[in-house]
């Protein structure tokens, strides 16, 4: 209950920067401001979960300062992690955090405070959020603060800003470049840390991204994939890669591609998000800059793009998690393109589907198998994550919004949205039995399994890395509407 009466009291607070946004979302897209756009989604959050306003761990003051949605920014702190408790990535070169996340100078007066400090040649400095630095890291870390084995260090920077994620933070002078850090905070019923096991997992998942991109000529048209391929984290002595303290302590580095001047980044929550009422500011400025585009014909392009590929993925044997922070639209004035996909440790399988196309089930960290969600048994097991999280959370809440806006009703954007999703099952190549298990899951099918949240949390004795949450059955948003 406590996290219930956080959560009300930071929605109030958080209603304030709404304000805030108004005058920042104006001309975003023409200049290319991604970072716009991801306080916007942090604002809109998780609007299926009803701790989302939620920042357990931390009061008013700290919300302003380092939430998303007031848009401040700040400084990463930084610390010297012996050279003996460093686990990395295996595609990780020679390089260092600090010479992909600093500017030159900054790595000049970080390297002469590592050679003051006799470090050198026996750390690595590693950057660490301000909060957790000091809430999280003397708690965790007694004994090596004690011996040297790691050191907190006076160097600060760069400035960098929160993006939707909270967790992870967008460097101010390097747009593209997003740093994730752990940062010891609960929201929905989570504690925001970083796993080592979570890490090298969104590395398989990546590469069956990729693979799948080039197997299927469809699949590489639609979607973009942020590189996220270089992380380092403490290790234990006992090399464990489950070991709870690996996620306390680490940072990974997310690249985007870089785009031209006349596009721009949107993740896919922004479109549900109206500040102030009226029309969410991604659609008004997406349509400002298309003459004659109607409301209707942007949300089919919209709705194509990401369901088009959703269906795609799922007749391969594999879905993201595709909820409205994890996909990324990539707008080219104003029009929707293509689909950038980012967290990639959460990519959903299949096995039998996998082999069927000729992919190989990725070889995930699993600890315990009799929890794990990463490798299905079933379709519906697989189907669900993108009726839960892609068409419950991400396209309702933007049907919802523009139907409270006045624009287009929400039986006519829920027609509009299953028009679009039977004509992308019907344009699916390859076995007709995936085919038919779509068409009956989506379209046919009474029935439509639901995220349940608040009696898994309740339940749940011990805050951990996954959202508790269970799969109960509603009945189907798209059923009963007239297709022409």
């Amino acid at each position: 209950m406590r996290q219930l009466d956080e959560s009300i009291r930071n929605s109030e607070l958080l209603e304030r920067a709404a304000l805030l946004l108004e005058e920042d979302c104006k001309l975003a897209l023409e200049k290319n401001n991604s970072w716009i756009w991801e306080r916007l989604a942090a604002w809109r959050d998780r609007p299926f979960h009803p701790l989302a306003r939620g920042r357990g761990g931390w009061e008013k003051d700290e919300i302003e300062t380092y939430g998303a949605e007031f848009g401040r920014l700040f400084a990463l702190r930084w610390c010297a992690v012996s050279r003996d408790h460093i686990r990395k990535s295996p595609a990780m070169d020679r390089r260092e955090p600090a010479d992909i996340i600093l500017a030159p100078s900054q790595v000049e007066a970080l390297t002469e405070e590592m050679a003051r400090c006799g470090l050198a040649e026996t750390h690595i400095a590693f950057p660490v959020h301000p909060w957790h630095l000091e809430a999280a890291a003397p708690l965790e870390f007694g004994p090596e603060l004690a011996s040297g084995e790691i050191v907190i260090l006076g160097f600060v920077g760069p400035l960098v800003s929160a993006t939707s994620s909270l967790r992870t933070v967008a460097i101010a002078s390097t747009p593209h470049r997003h740093v994730k850090l752990p940062l010891d905070v609960y929201t929905l019923g989570v504690r925001r840390l970083m796993s080592a096991q979570s890490l090298h997992n969104g590395l398989l998942a990546a590469a069956l991204l990729e693979e799948a991109s080039s197997r299927r000529p469809t699949i590489a048209a639609r979607v973009r994939i942020a590189d996220e391929a270089r992380f380092w984290t403490f290790d234990e002595a006992s090399r464990d890669v489950f070991s709870p303290r690996s996620a306390v302590l680490g940072c990974a580095i997310r690249d985007f591609p870089l785009l031209a001047d006349d596009a721009t980044f949107v993740p896919l929550a922004s479109f549900s998000v109206a500040p102030c009422a009226g029309l969410p500011p991604a659609i008004e400025q997406a349509l400002g800059l298309r003459s004659g585009v109607s409301i209707e014909a942007f949300l089919e392009e919209l709705f194509t793009l990401v369901v088009g590929f959703a269906v795609e993925a799922l007749q391969c044997g594999f879905i993201p998690e595709m909820h409205g922070q994890n996909v990324l639209i990539e707008l080219i004035r104003g029009q929707p393109v293509r689909i950038l996909l980012r967290d990639h440790d959460t990519v959903r399988c299949l096995p039998e589907w996998l082999r069927r196309v000729g992919l190989q089930p990725p070889a995930y960290l699993i600890k315990d198998p009799r929890r794990a969600t990463m490798l299905l048994q079933s379709p519906e097991e697989l189907i669900a994550y993108a009726q839960t999280l892609l068409f419950d959370v991400a396209l309702r809440a933007i049907c919802e919004m523009v139907d409270r806006s006045g624009h287009l009703e929400l039986r006519a954007a829920k027609g509009l949205l299953r028009r679009v999703t039977a004509r992308e099952i019907e344009r699916l190549e390859g076995a007709s039995d995936v085919r038919e298990r779509l068409r009956a899951s989506f379209l046919d099918s009474s029935e439509w399994p639901f995220k349940q949240i608040l009696t898994p949390l309740l339940a749940t004795p011990q805050l951990g890395l996954g959202m508790p949450s269970a799969i109960g059955r509603a009945k189907n948003p798209l059923a009963n509407l007239e297709v022409p």
